[in-house]
């Protein structure tokens, strides 16, 4: 099942992030770091904890921040921890269908994606579990006339089953998302995209986290491989002057030979 979303985006950039810097408190979490959020991607904003992955969603959601520039043409649709979206007084079925345009048959339909049986949909949230609460919330920004998905951690609370459900409708959504998850294997089944946050930068990749690592693995060698035959090149040149030191007469040449050898020591040392 495919669920549409309501705008066509025609920019291929739902986002473009330029020279963010940010502080929390005093510990700085950006330092000119930049970014695009592809339209129709799904990006996997991964990093260790503490580097700014809530913060920098908190940042496009209040859209105040002149270094993030935000489509005009997206609507953005936010699943956080706290459930904001949901009122705890009413019903699932209330909650989903309260902004949508969709039907009440395709709303019980990705309820029913979401493994909520008939039974259930009728509860009030604040009866609800933490995982039920979790796909109810997802549930209802799915059906919304958003065009865009920003989920923050939204695999916590869910059991294998309920995971595997909601990559599917994930799949199937033919919006842009972007989305916070610590589960790895999870990035791989959804992600078309990963931003990583290291070292106060945003880096940038095309594909999901095991083609990240594989990348991050090949430019490893490659670093490896450029540094050895620096080293190899660095010790042929050494040779070099130090045959032509043994050999030389003249002490303005030698002099700039030894100046030359010193200097190619020091760089061989910082290969080492």
């Amino acid at each position: 099942m495919q669920y549409q979303t309501e705008t066509s985006i025609k920019s291929k950039i739902a986002i473009d992030i330029q020279n963010l810097t940010l502080q929390l408190g005093k510990k700085s979490l950006f330092e000119n770091a930049s970014c695009v959020i592809k339209t129709n991607h799904k990006t996997a904003l991964i990093g260790e904890n503490g580097v700014g992955k809530t913060t920098l969603i908190n940042e496009i959601i209040k859209n105040t921040n002149k270094s993030i520039k935000i489509n005009p043409g997206i609507r953005i649709g936010y699943f956080s921890q706290d459930f904001t979206n949901l009122n705890f007084q009413k019903s699932v079925i209330e909650n989903v269908m309260q902004n949508t345009n969709k039907s009440e048959k395709m709303v019980k339909n990705v309820l029913a994606n979401l493994l909520f049986k008939d039974k259930d949909i009728h509860k009030k949230i604040e009866n609800l579990s933490g995982g039920e609460r979790v796909k109810a919330s997802i549930a209802k920004i799915l059906v919304s006339e958003n065009n865009m998905l920003i989920l923050d951690e939204p695999t916590n609370f869910l059991d294998i089953e309920s995971i595997e459900s909601l990559e599917k409708l994930l799949k199937e959504y033919n919006g842009t998302i972007l989305f916070v998850t610590h589960d790895k294997t999870f990035i791989d089944n959804i992600a078309t995209d990963v931003l990583l946050i290291k070292n106060h930068k945003i880096i940038e990749h095309e594909g999901n986290y095991t083609s990240y690592l594989q990348y991050q693995e090949e430019k490893s060698k490659k670093k490896e491989t450029y540094t050895e035959n620096n080293k190899l090149l660095l010790d042929f040149k050494l040779s070099q002057i130090s045959s032509e030191l043994s050999v030389t007469k003249d002490e303005e040449r030698k002099k700039e030979l030894e100046e030359e050898f010193n200097r190619l020591i020091q760089l061989r040392n910082l290969t080492n």
